[in-house]
């Protein structure tokens, strides 16, 4: 590796082999390939994350939207607008709680999120070619158990 101050040349940049390098490389190959399917229906990658959420929980809140789309709630609520705006979602105040706005798909909605979901279908099964149903099924789980791992609160170490 470079380590006299010059540049690195190509032979010496090496791929780390970081499972946490890995995923990244995974997630931002994938957040691009989903980018260029969603421009397809007018949507980004986060809009139609949003989609599926609420095609999944229907009248939920755009609160609990930010939080399992992973925005902000100020980004939530601009994309709520947005979404909105194209006619894919509805707002609506909930009668038992007037505070709190529930968001629910349209018509529109539903399919626009179709047909990306078609689509995204077939990017998975072609970035998963390789990979048997069992093996998909187990890494699903390995993801998920890493997921729930990264998501608990950091144990900070007495000193």
């Amino acid at each position: 590796m470079a380590t006299s101050g010059r540049a690195a040349t190509s032979d010496e940049l090496v791929t780390p082999d970081r499972l946490t390098y890995l995923v990244k490389q995974l997630q931002e190959a994938l957040r691009m390939r989903l980018a260029e399917i969603t421009a397809h229906f007018d949507l980004t990658p986060k809009q139609y994350t949003a989609l599926g959420v609420l095609a999944e929980y229907p009248g939920m809140s755009a609160a609990d939207l930010a939080r399992v789309s992973f925005v902000t709630p100020q980004a939530a609520h601009e994309m709520v607008t947005i979404l909105e705006r194209k006619g894919f979602l509805t707002r609506a105040v909930d009668a038992r709680n007037r505070r709190c706005v529930e968001v629910a798909l349209t018509r529109a909605g539903a399919r626009a999120l179709a047909k990306c979901n078609e689509h995204v279908a077939k990017l998975e099964a072609e970035v998963f070619h390789d990979v048997s149903d069992a093996e998909q099924a187990r890494f699903r789980r390995m993801l998920q158990a890493c997921v729930r791992a990264a998501s608990a609160p950091t144990r900070v170490p007495q000193s």
